[in-house]
């Protein structure tokens, strides 16, 4: 039995998603693919546009056999704590023979070579990066040309200039930390991540696709909830025939003014109580600036806006915004980060014919398997309160953070289009027959 790992959001599933799922059992012959997929937020520090059930189902319906949630705290961090997070999992598995991920330049070599570097990360190295930051280069850019001056490869510049890229290198490092054998296979875009214009067609086959970014997609979405209208012949073109089921009249997509108000309560509260910067991504600068222009909050993108400047950019600061308002501190991402990572896998949605693959994990996991949140608790307290006592308290406090997240989606959603709150003690697990 070949398996295969994908990590992703599906935020919103497309073409493209179903042609890396298509190629990644080509190339690798894989019999399984797993998906470990972002919750209700993702990595731009930003509210997933439909729940995590719905997006599970999605990926079901298009190729993939289990779908497993990345825990909200890796999910809406840095691309070093997000692969860590999903690679560690796929890891401790212990049944998966690949791990496939996308990138706009397939050079598993290159990517390679960077994660050694970082990994090392000699003191020459770093003595680069300190000095373009004192130049005023943002972080992500010091380290592209310190990388580049380190491994005399300007290609190595060009290579990080992309997220996804970015993410290859982290997944590949991630992977030289577990001394893992999941082998990396790096699938070719067919499309580019920063285009927000969708494709007027699709071309005849499939070698000349160029897929629509999902940026691309949650902008059209977002101005057809925006004006109440749909054309289905536009979005009907990127993503699947059951996806677009799914989609077709809905307007009930979450985005980050949606949590101004609660952003601004968890703003107030750290501040009148002098713990902004207790919290992951929340240094003491950028807490000082947060709290200068507190009086000034209006919602949560136009805050996001007034913050930013080189150092700090939109990305960075909207993740340090969402580890506040879900309550993550940089002390709970520490205990994690020396536990490595991975308590348990949360199953979202499985395919009933991957029974196989669930019964091999089973046999094979190191960390506890979850499938309803209402025993979540005591199975694991099974797993590890024998043996760990600690651990067992770090997992759950992590488990904690995930419900809390949902919590909060769930609630807000209910309020913004006034329908049932869902609850996570009562979801099920998604299973698609096949």
């Amino acid at each position: 039995m070949k398996t295969a790992g994908i990590i992703a959001e599906y935020n919103p599933f497309h073409n493209g998603h179903a042609y890396h799922i298509r190629e990644t059992k080509r190339r690798t012959q894989a019999d399984y693919i797993i998906a470990v997929m972002s919750g209700d937020f993702v990595q731009r520090g930003e509210p997933a546009l439909l729940d995590k059930y719905t997006r599970a189902r999605f990926a079901l319906e298009n190729g993939v056999d289990l779908v497993l949630e990345l825990p909200s705290a890796y999910a809406c961090s840095s691309a070093e704590r997000f692969a860590r997070g999903a690679v560690f999992t796929l890891h401790r598995l212990g049944v998966v023979d690949f791990l496939s991920y996308g990138c706009e330049q397939a050079e598993e070599a290159c990517f390679d070579r960077l994660a050694g570097l970082y990994q090392k990360e000699p003191e020459a190295f770093s003595a680069h990066v300190q000095a373009l930051l004192r130049q005023g280069m943002t972080y992500p850019q010091a380290r592209a040309s310190a990388t580049a001056l380190c491994l005399n490869d300007e290609r190595a510049s060009a290579l990080l200039s992309s997220p996804n890229n970015i993410l290859a290198v982290e997944y590949h490092r991630a992977l030289l930390q577990t001394a893992s054998a999941i082998r990396p296979t790096a699938i070719r875009r067919l499309g580019d991540y920063h285009d927000l214009r969708l494709p007027d067609s699709i071309q005849k086959t499939e070698s000349e696709c160029r897929y629509a970014s999902a940026s691309a997609i949650r902008s059209c979405l977002l101005a057809h909830s925006l004006v109440g209208e749909w054309d289905d012949s536009i979005i009907s073109r990127q993503v699947p025939d059951s996806v677009m089921q799914k989609l077709r009249g809905r307007t009930d997509f979450m985005q980050a003014d949606d949590f101004s108000e609660a952003l601004y309560y968890a703003l107030l509260t750290a501040v009148y109580d002098n713990r902004l910067a207790d919290y992951d991504d929340l240094p003491p600068d950028l807490a000082e600036r947060i709290a200068k222009h507190l009086e000034s909050f209006h919602t949560f993108q136009s805050f996001v806006d007034q913050i930013k400047t080189r150092q700090w950019t939109r990305a960075r600061i909207s993740r340090a915004l969402l580890h506040l308002l879900l309550r993550i501190s940089s002390q709970q991402m520490r205990r994690w980060e020396k536990d490595s990572y991975a308590y348990y896998a949360r199953i979202l949605g499985f395919r009933r014919s991957s029974t196989p693959l669930l019964a091999a994990i089973k046999q094979n996991t190191s960390i506890c398997l979850l499938t309803k949140m209402a025993d979540a608790k005591q199975s694991l307290c099974r797993f590890y309160k024998e043996n760990s006592p600690q651990i067992l308290a770090h997992a759950l406090e992590l488990l904690d953070t995930d419900r809390f997240a949902s919590d909060l989606y769930e609630a807000t959603a209910a309020a913004r289009f006034g329908r049932e709150r869902k609850n996570e003690y009562r979801h099920g697990v998604i299973i698609v027959d096949g």
